[in-house]
């Protein structure tokens, strides 16, 4: 029995330290918020402010598993799984890579840049933060099917093991709510994310039209991506409320 409770905890204590890729890729993309630059900046206050609660509650699951994994050894009179610097270092990243587009690197050729990047953001980056959020949500999906599945295998065999049946419940309730909570967290960054693109595009043409002398025809383009931009916007804000409400 106390090999089975032993093997039990390890497999708890491996999904625990799972959790520490997850925090490690959530406090990338909370901290990260120049990327939307000056004009978007004001849309995502609210989401940036549910990413960090979403990071604080990562942090108590995993603190929750720990105490369970310690909880359970001292009950039993096992010894408790020794961290694994080895296994830890093996974590895979769950941060996607920025890729950028080509039109994206010409952007950044010459005084552009400067204006674009601290204006209108950084919509590259922004698509990674969104792939991001998605690697999260994947993860702690399956972290919760396994601590499921190590509770149908393990635990029914074990005499007076309701609480910790009871605490694990709870546990995995919770990682499953987190997974659907960053789900909606990439949706809404991808949303996020093409109204900085349009932002980004308006911008620039609109530097690139008053470099010379801008006819009636320009003006008026001009004037036609502005409302169709107004358009969007009003739709994005609408979406990111529904989001954030549901």
């Amino acid at each position: 029995m106390s090999g089975q409770i032993v093997r039990h905890a390890a497999q708890i204590e491996a999904v625990r330290m799972r959790f520490v890729a997850v925090h490690r890729a959530s406090a990338v993309v909370v901290g990260d918020e120049v990327v939307y630059g000056r004009l978007c900046r004001w849309v995502v206050e609210t989401v940036l402010e549910k990413h960090a609660r979403q990071d604080e509650l990562v942090e108590y699951v995993e603190e929750n598993l720990r105490l369970i994994v310690a909880g359970l050894c001292d009950l039993y009179g096992v010894k408790r799984p020794e961290p694994d610097p080895v296994r830890e270092a093996a974590l895979p990243s769950l941060i996607a890579q920025v890729e950028e587009t080509a039109a994206t690197a010409m952007e950044r050729i010459g005084p552009l840049k400067d204006v674009l990047d601290e204006l209108t953001g950084r919509p590259d980056v922004i698509t990674a933060h969104a792939l991001t959020w998605y690697n999260i949500a994947v993860e702690q999906r399956d972290m919760a099917n396994e601590l499921a599945g190590f509770l149908d295998h393990d635990v029914p065999g074990w005499a007076g093991a309701e609480e910790h049946l009871r605490l694990m419940g709870h546990n995995i309730e919770a990682i499953r709510g987190l997974s659907s909570v960053s789900a909606a967290f990439a949706e809404i960054t991808e949303s996020v994310g093409v109204l900085v693109a349009q932002t980004r595009r308006l911008v620039r043409e609109l530097v690139v039209s008053l470099a010379v002398a801008p006819t009636d025809a320009t003006l008026w383009r001009l004037a036609c991506r502005i409302a169709v931009y107004g358009v969007a916007l009003n739709a994005t804000l609408t979406h990111l409320e529904n989001r954030l409400e549901g």
